[in-house]
């Protein structure tokens, strides 16, 4: 193991590293942070890059443990680590790492995913996914005012891990649902996953064609995960790849399915797959796994590491109903740590939250924060992307659920900005939502992490605490509109209303 150590200049501060750990970067000389991202035990994106607002990175080919103490970094890899001097600001020290070490390809995921909202059928159905409720779910999206967009059909939907068919009692005409969601103006994905449910059909197969993972003994490696135990396709072998591509290419042909969530493949379910066809690691599996769906323009994930660059759909991680870090709290600092990661083409979790169980049961309607609701909504909208799943129209009172239909129209508004953000980083490579401290180098903005730049134009600054009807914001220099109406000259810092029905941004002029 090679250690290296990286001394920090004078109020130099780093990001990038781990999405999930978004709260905690910048690190700086007063940060005290540990973490070992040789297996990626978090439940989002890793990728060994540290970037700095004084024009510095730090690379490896695969991810290291870290040490940030004392204005010290310590790395300690069986690798090569670089540190490179790109320029003076953390603009030009992205631009060139992301020029050698992950530059754009093949274009951008379909334009349906920035332009409208997409919907999620978890939250709403959770494993209970069925024909005639997620038509209904459908129908209501369009009946409440909602455009159509993407509609993901959850985990349930198959008749078990690895036999990628619908339920024939829970889906008695698959066909017909996906005729009728295709005529309403929906793209279809369904949920999917690499693991294979234990003494199945499909798993005999694929164990007699040695196609799956196997431990040190040599048997079939079976892991827990959320949903029990499973094996696993040995995704580093290209039969089993071809084995799985055609069942799901089968679902299109026949059912005319637009794509999948590719979900699962987190790099800590893989650490007893000792034995595969290629040499192989945990983090390695999870990102052969991510690499499988660039066979399918319509794609998302959650778990991944490294592939900054490709057209992959990188969700944050399933986050609680609340207002701390394990919720509300963690949407910006979380986006913006994908951004500069690399990884352009970002969704915020589900609306309200994605952690399922608080929705589960009874007593919902005493549970939900809907104040937390329409706020989640509100910060999702001028972000790349935004995702539904928990209805607002049954879910919320009708006043708040016309706020968060406010906040999806607000994304429709600029829909083509955002778009055009996407297509120039397909050429450039640039992040879309962007630390302050990226477009306004030297300004004072290297530790905010509560509010962003969309692209170079827009800056939006969302109210994540509970009550707070107002929002103190420190603009930069030059000519400001806030939302689009009054002019605040820049660098001072204004205070503005923010009552509910308010997402505080500002455009610059």
């Amino acid at each position: 193991m090679n250690k290296y150590t990286v001394e920090m200049l004078d109020n130099e501060c780093w990001y990038g590293l781990c999405v999930q750990d978004g709260m905690q970067f910048p690190i700086d000389a007063s940060s005290n942070y540990a973490a070992d991202f040789t297996v990626n035990y978090t439940s989002n994106q890793v990728c060994p890059i540290l970037i700095s607002n004084c024009g510095r990175y730090i690379y490896s080919d695969t991810c290291f443990k870290i040490s940030a103490k004392g204005g010290i970094i310590t790395i300690e890899t069986e690798n090569v680590i670089e540190l490179i001097c790109a320029g003076s600001t953390l603009k030009e020290a992205y631009l060139e790492a992301s020029k050698e070490h992950f530059p754009p390809k093949d274009g951008i995921p379909p334009r349906e995913f920035f332009e409208t909202p997409q919907y999620n059928t978890w939250i709403e159905l959770l494993y209970d996914q069925n024909q005639a409720d997620i038509l209904n779910y459908a129908e209501g999206i369009i009946n409440n005012g909602y455009p159509a967009g993407i509609l993901m059909i959850d985990d349930a939907w198959q008749k078990y891990y690895g036999c990628w068919e619908f339920d024939p009692e829970r889906f008695p005409d698959p066909k017909a649902m996906t005729d009728k969601l295709h005529s309403m103006g929906f793209k279809v994905m369904l949920w999917t996953c690499p693991y294979i449910s234990p003494d199945s059909p499909e798993f005999r197969e694929l164990l007699e064609r040695d196609l799956l993972t196997k431990t040190e003994a040599g048997k079939p490696s079976l892991h827990e995960w959320w949903d029990g135990y499973s094996a696993t396709i040995d995704l580093s072998n290209p039969v089993a790849v071809l084995w799985y591509d055609l069942k799901l290419k089968k679902l299109c042909a026949q059912y005319g399915i637009d794509g999948f969530k590719f979900d699962a493949g987190d790099a800590r379910f893989y650490v007893n797959d000792k034995i595969s066809l290629g040499e192989t690691s945990p983090n390695v599996f999870s990102e052969l796994w991510a690499k499988f769906g660039l066979n399918y323009k319509y794609n998302e994930y959650r778990a991944c590491v490294g592939c900054q660059g490709y057209p992959l759909v990188q969700r944050l991680a399933d986050k609680y109903h609340s207002w701390d870090g394990r919720g509300m709290a963690s949407l910006i600092p979380n986006i913006l740590a994908q951004g500069i990661m690399g990884y352009a083409y970002t969704c915020p979790d589900m609306i309200g939250g994605g952690e399922w169980s608080f929705f589960r049961g009874e007593g919902l309607s005493e549970r939900l924060d809907e104040e937390l609701f329409v706020r989640y909504a509100q910060c999702a909208a001028l972000m790349p992307m935004m995702q539904f799943s928990a209805a607002p129209w049954r879910v919320l009172s009708e006043e708040n659920a016309m706020l968060c239909l406010r906040a999806a129209r607000l994304h429709i508004q600029y829909a083509h900005y955002i778009l055009s953000l996407a297509e120039q980083s397909a050429k450039t490579g640039e992040p879309i939502v962007r630390y302050m401290e990226y477009e306004f180098p030297k300004c004072g903005y290297e530790r905010v992490t509560d509010m962003f730049m969309l692209g170079d134009r827009i800056l939006v600054a969302p109210v994540t605490e509970k009550g707070k009807t107002v929002r103190e914001v420190k603009l930069p220099e030059g000519r400001w509109a806030y939302l689009g109406e009054k002019i605040f000259d820049g660098g001072k810092t204004v205070t503005v209303d923010a009552p509910i029905s308010v997402l505080p941004y500002f455009e610059k002029r």
